[in-house]
């Protein structure tokens, strides 16, 4: 059994059960952080091969409907895949100047407004 300690003797049992427990703490964190890892990586991977098989199956459709048309129209269909070809270039830069337009939009606008607002409170300009 054990006689009355010090307050030191406390103190440092204190500050060494705080630093097991946050060993603790990031022992789990590390092991779930490794899970999370493997899990999202997984995820990436599937979302890359279905992202994949999605361009290819949309190349395939793109060739039928051109060889479709190509033979209801009586046509070459290298001029329809070439007509197909302008239009997906001209939705590309359709979509190129949309981004341009909206990327100089401000965002976080209130969050800039209102911490500007809590710095002048404090700096001592007006009280928030």
């Amino acid at each position: 059994m054990a006689g009355p300690r010090g307050l030191v003797d406390v103190v440092l049992s204190l500050i060494g059960a705080f630093g097991q427990y946050a060993e603790s703490l990031g022992a789990l964190a590390g092991e779930e952080a490794r899970e999370a890892g493997v899990l999202y990586l997984r995820l990436a991977l599937l979302l890359g091969g279905a992202l994949f098989f999605l361009a290819f199956g949309y190349l395939l459709l793109v060739l039928f409907v051109a060889v479709l048309l190509a033979t209801v129209f009586h046509v070459s269909w290298i001029w329809i895949l070439l007509a197909f070809t302008v239009l997906h270039f001209v939705g590309a830069i359709c979509c190129g100047v949309l981004v341009r337009s909206h990327w100089k939009t401000p965002i976080f606008s209130a969050t800039r407004k209102e911490i500007s607002r809590d710095l002048a409170g404090l700096r001592g300009g007006r009280t928030p």
